[in-house]
């Protein structure tokens, strides 16, 4: 199965990096920054947390690069996430499925940020420092 994950942000990195631990998924990444991209495809997209996950996948910036895949995750930004479908719709297989996982949704950006406990074991994501990026990028 090919999989195509539009936006590789701390939401699309999770899904991005996970799937390809898959061995019979192809994971193929979508993103505007070209210096993400660049560090995904020479290293890979490393994750860390609670564990660390290092998936080795294929990332473009021009979306005409994109194979035909059989499934979509849109993770982007939900002011991104019209021309984001636009620019790789033609992606995606006739009989494909895409899914969206959106934040951003709200109008104004909140000061206010989720708390948990700092020795929590089974936390997925962290944020780094006092920053509002997490800690998966291409590494």
């Amino acid at each position: 199965m090919r999989i195509c994950v539009v936006g590789c942000g701390a939401v699309g990195s999770l899904f991005a990096a996970n799937l390809a631990q898959l061995d019979d998924v192809d994971v193929w990444a979508y993103d505007a920054s070209r210096e993400h991209v660049r560090a995904i495809n020479e290293n890979g997209l490393r994750l860390t947390g609670a564990g660390e996950v290092l998936g080795r996948l294929r990332a473009t910036t021009d979306a005409q690069e994109l194979p035909q895949c059989d499934f979509g995750i849109v993770a982007t930004k939900a002011m991104h996430t019209e021309p984001a479908i636009a620019a790789t719709a033609h992606a995606f297989t006739e009989n494909g499925c895409v899914a969206t996982v959106q934040n951003g949704l709200g109008k104004r950006r909140s000061s206010r940020r989720a708390r948990r406990p700092r020795d929590t074991r089974h936390d997925v994501f962290r944020p780094a420092r006092s920053s509002s990026r997490g800690t998966c990028s291409g590494t």
